[in-house]
């Protein structure tokens, strides 16, 4: 819980000696609007109180609304600091898309940094204030996931106050809003300098889903933005008793995002929560520590978690909001000792020198303070704390220049700075109530917000690689009014497909000139599969694709680094190497071996039909000889009739040769079967002898599909019929009547298995 919070005064070494640089923001100013976010409705204490420090001392006047209602005039010394309380009934924004006048407007005499704190009992935080010439028109929120709660305390919000007059702001939630606005849909809300408009997501899913992290903000003016949420647990399930905190911080405009990150662990904690969220599709981020790379889409972040030992850079392709999370003192395992708050971390491109702080105890928070500082290894000799030489307490970011220190401070003015005025650091502080006392703050100390302009890879690198015959896109973001590429392009974003160092310069209205490079190249792989061939076998020849790539894709699917040839045509390969460059190579094989076949008039035949005819289908071929499997001559023509003499098997066998001399065979067996009749000449229904009782005839080599067995009495009427071989004639007539003792006349019509039709016919003795 954030009750105490840490009051901050940012020297820059150079600031009085150096040209104003256009380029250059940070959080020190004369001007300032800012709002508070609601706070939970419960707790018996709330108040809120914004502090002011000065390295020259000044004058201050604090209004609020548009027409400037003044809260009072203060005066702030050199080197310290002023609180100034505010009733939370004036300038407290409540509920959902409301506009409210309640943006409140700091002004001073000499330059100073503000910092705001909304305190509620056991639910609090604290946000560096960014002056008005460090303010942005382009915003994304970054907030937590809601606890649900019957009470509704936990929503996720959203918070913009005007700069100036007509001021046009055009909201995108990324979740339906409290009041009913869709997600994704955008809507607008004007208002006038000193207004405030709040955005507010429901509380009514119980997983937590509710969150407007992602949601897009723009304006037609500079515009102070906050996010955070009411009061949240960290992480939002699996702790039912952990505490609830009030999240909220200033958001840096897009223009001031980075790539580069480095992210230290909270001193005495297990581990911390992170979320990272892009501006833009498509882009990587790479989380060192645990060697996790992910890709984003615009306004999409990626939550993570880091432990107590993963200090770890954080890269990404394109330009990224990064937050760390101070998790819910049950869920850290670390009772008494921390609650949730949130801190915007700087990327390392926002360095500052010099600066001056001030811990401040409150009721509950006396006497744990850490801070957490980044610089460059070459320059840790060179870094001090209150006069003293911290390089001893720094440890070395795994694989990278940069190293880190957490360093316990107390209660009271703090200076930390770099002696090489031409180097910098970041820094951010955080206190701990003791065990027993859940409050928690921390935020930035030492960062700056100068307008960034840094062209890169999606592989993190300044080289962008594409594969021949491929287009890279290179974008210089959109915060600048004028371009000019070295192609002479104009836009902010140029298509390139040629090799080369591609520069671009951006440019403001307010003089900011920014120039950064990237080399594009083209990654110009090759294959081959060899010189056309031919073969005389199928399956004779094989091809081989070359090696060194990580994929290979054959013309019918299949993905070895072989293939074997079986019929003359085309092939080809596509390979795709380490960076995902393809390349296709195409080979010509001639199978020259004649593709062999036949057919036989009969497979079986019977011995009263013996002749055979070998009908040849063979393609490619000139030359044929036949062995037809009974010792018989070999016949050389094309599709022979041969004559079988015995009753078998045989196997015949062709073989053929083409005009290049390529030989194949092929065989095939026949059967020369007898062709047998035999039918009885009486039968007697009630012998003793199963096979007597029933008339039927015995055929070999017959088509069981064409038969007939026909009985007839002596003037000619049909008695009986069956077309079944396996069916005879039992005595009996139709209705089960016995037919008389006496002599039939039968009929057996069928064909044989070469379909020779055949009829047999003939008498039978039926005996009583």
């Amino acid at each position: 819980m954030s009750i105490g919070f840490l009051l901050l005064s940012f020297m820059s070494y150079l600031a009085e000696s150096q040209i104003l640089d256009p380029c250059h923001y940070s959080t020190e100013g004369t001007d300032f609007w800012l709002g508070l976010m609601q706070n939970r409705s419960s707790g018996a204490e709330h108040y809120l109180e914004i502090t002011v420090t000065s390295r020259l001392g000044a004058q201050i006047t604090v209004t609020y609304g548009p027409t400037e209602t003044l809260i009072g005039n203060y005066t702030v010394g050199p080197n310290s600091s002023i609180p100034i309380p505010i009733d939370y009934k004036l300038v407290e924004a409540t509920g959902s898309e409301s506009v409210e006048n309640k943006g409140i407007h700091l002004k001073a005499t000499n330059s100073v940094n503000v910092y705001a704190l909304n305190y509620r009992t056991q639910s609090s935080d604290v946000a560096v204030i960014y002056p008005t010439e460090s303010l942005g028109k382009e915003y994304f929120a970054m907030c937590y996931s809601p606890r649900y709660t019957t009470g509704n305390e936990s929503n996720s919000e959203f918070l913009v106050v005007a700069s100036a007059d007509n001021t046009t702001v055009k909201i995108t939630p990324s979740r339906n809003t409290d009041r009913g606005k869709p997600a994704n849909v955008p809507f607008t809300v004007t208002l006038n300098k000193g207004q405030s408009y709040q955005v507010q997501a429901g509380n009514t899913d119980t997983s937590g889903k509710e969150d407007l992290t992602g949601s897009f903000v723009t304006a037609n003016k500079p515009i102070a933005f906050f996010s955070g949420a009411k009061a949240v647990t960290i992480p939002v399930s699996g702790f039912v008793s952990a505490s609830y905190d009030h999240i909220y911080e200033q958001i840096p405009p897009t223009s001031t995002w980075g790539k580069e990150f480095y992210v230290v662990p909270l001193q005495s904690r297990i581990k911390d929560t992170y979320r990272v969220l892009a501006a833009e599709d498509g882009t990587v981020v790479r989380i060192e520590a645990n060697n996790v790379t992910v890709t984003l889409k615009r306004g999409q972040f990626h939550e993570f978690e880091l432990s107590s030992s993963q200090a770890s850079r954080i890269m990404s392709s394109k330009k990224v909001l990064l937050a760390q999370y101070c998790r819910s003192q049950r869920a850290d395992g670390n009772s008494g000792v921390g609650d949730p708050f949130m801190t915007i971390l700087s990327p390392i491109s926002q360095k500052i020198n010099d600066v001056t702080f001030e811990a401040y105890e409150s009721g509950k928070i006396n006497s744990i303070f850490f801070v957490n500082i980044i610089t460059q290894t070459a320059e840790v000799p060179n870094m001090m704390l209150d006069g003293v030489n911290i390089s001893s307490r720094f440890a070395r970011f795994p694989n990278t220049e940069y190293s880190y220190a957490q360093v316990p401070t107390t209660k009271g003015t703090h200076r930390l700075w770099n002696t090489d005025i031409h180097s910098g650091f970041l820094a951010f502080i955080y206190g701990f109530g003791s065990s027993g006392n859940t409050e928690s703050y921390g935020y930035g100390v030492g960062f700056n917000l100068d307008i960034q302009l840094d062209l890169r890879s999606e592989d993190l690198s300044d080289t962008v690689l594409i594969c021949h015959g491929d287009e890279a896109e290179l974008d210089a973001g959109s915060y600048f009014d004028r371009y000019l590429w070295s192609t002479k392009d104009t836009t902010s974003g140029i298509t390139v497909s040629e090799e080369g160092w591609y520069k671009v310069t951006g440019k403001t209205t307010v003089g900011c000139s920014l120039t950064d490079s990237v080399y594009v190249a083209v990654d110009r792989t090759e294959t081959s599969l060899g010189k056309d061939t031919t073969v005389c076998l199928s399956g004779e020849y094989t091809i081989v694709a070359e090696d060194g790539f990580v994929n290979y894709l054959w013309q019918d699917g299949s993905t070895g680094k072989t293939f074997r040839v079986e019929t003359t045509g085309n092939y080809w390969v596509t390979v795709t190497n380490k960076n995902g460059c393809q390349v296709t190579d195409t080979a010509y094989v001639e199978v020259r071996m004649p593709m062999l076949s036949f057919t036989p008039d009969y497979l079986v035949a019977t011995i009263d039909h013996p002749d055979i005819t070998f009908t040849n289908h063979t393609a490619g071929a000139v030359d044929f000889s036949w062995d037809f499997g009974d010792n018989s001559p070999e016949s050389a023509e094309v599709s022979p009739k041969h004559h079988y003499t015995d009753l078998g098997i045989y196997h015949v066998v062709l073989t053929a040769s083409n005009e290049f001399g390529c030989t194949d065979t092929l065989g095939m067996d026949v059967k020369i079967v007898p062709s047998t009749f035999f039918i009885p000449n009486a039968f007697r229904p009630d012998s003793e002898i199963s096979e007597n009782r029933t008339f039927l005839p015995y055929i070999v080599s017959l088509d069981k599909e064409n038969y007939k067995l026909t009985i007839y009495n002596r003037v000619g009427s049909a008695l009986f019929e069956s077309g079944d071989i396996a069916t005879g004639w039992d005595g009996n007539l139709s209705g089960g009547r016995k037919a008389e003792p006496g002599v039939y006349v039968w009929i057996v019509k069928y064909k044989d298995v070469q379909g020779i039709d055949h009829l047999q016919k003939g008498t039978v003795m039926l005996v009583r």
